[in-house]
This record gives C-alpha cells, structure tokens and sequence, in this order.
C-alpha cells in the first residue's frame, strides 16, 4: 500500500530535516490507512475491545527528507503468526529511498494478550508479502 503526504515545518529540526521521531508517526499514520482501507480501521477494532500494542519498532536513516517533500510510504505486511503481525516500511522522495522501517505488533483485550482474532486475520490474510 501506499501512503503520501507532504513534509510539514514544524516536523523538521534546526538543521531543516525531518526530525528523527517523525518517521515513526508516518509509519503509523501509513498503517492506519492501511487497516481504513481494510475496513478495519482503529476505531473499529477499539470498539470492540481489542488494542492493537506496539511490540518492536526500527528505522534506518538512508538520506535527509526536508520540509515541503512530498513522501511516499510504502507500506507491506511481512508476517503473522498467531499472535504477532509484523510490518515493513519504505519511505520514498521521488523514486529515492530516504528511510526504512520494520514494527511488530500484537493484539490485547482488556490488558492480556490475545491471539489476533479471526475476523482481523482474515482481512490481513489476503494482503501478506509472499
């Protein structure tokens, strides 16, 4: 799937460059349409009753993205157990790679870890990175 947004100001450092924490809030901004698009977005899983936990989060810094690009998330869902579902991340000015990134993640209902339930598995099923 893919994600576009442009590079606000107040989303860089002093040096003009998107601050390191940033990237983060576009991983998850891209996953969040991701499940939208599902049909499964956040606040229909929060409805009922289940949360979706970060478990594991990296990212490496390939270039500097500035204020005013226009990036591209690419978004894959690479594994999923039955517990754990796990994504990857490529995030694109033009056709240049700037970043990439991976999360894990799990489910929880009213705090315990749960197996991720069926009716997310089988909207996540059909969109697994073969």
């Amino acid at each position: 799937m893919l994600y576009k947004r442009r590079i606000q100001f107040y989303e860089t450092d002093a040096q003009g460059v998107v601050h390191h924490s940033n990237h983060f809030r576009m991983f998850e901004e891209a996953r969040g349409e991701f499940l939208r698009k599902l049909g499964m977005p956040y606040s229909s899983i929060r409805e009922m009753g289940y949360e979706v936990v970060l478990l594991e989060a990296c990212c490496k810094y390939k270039k500097p993205i500035h204020y005013d690009e226009e990036v591209v998330v690419e978004l894959e869902l690479e594994d999923m157990d039955r517990y754990v579902f796990e994504f990857s991340y490529k995030m694109k000015v033009g056709e240049e790679l700037r970043a990439e990134g991976r999360t894990k993640h799990c489910m929880v209902r009213e705090g315990k870890l749960v197996s991720i339930p069926q009716f997310v598995r089988e909207k996540l099923r059909g969109e697994i990175r073969v």
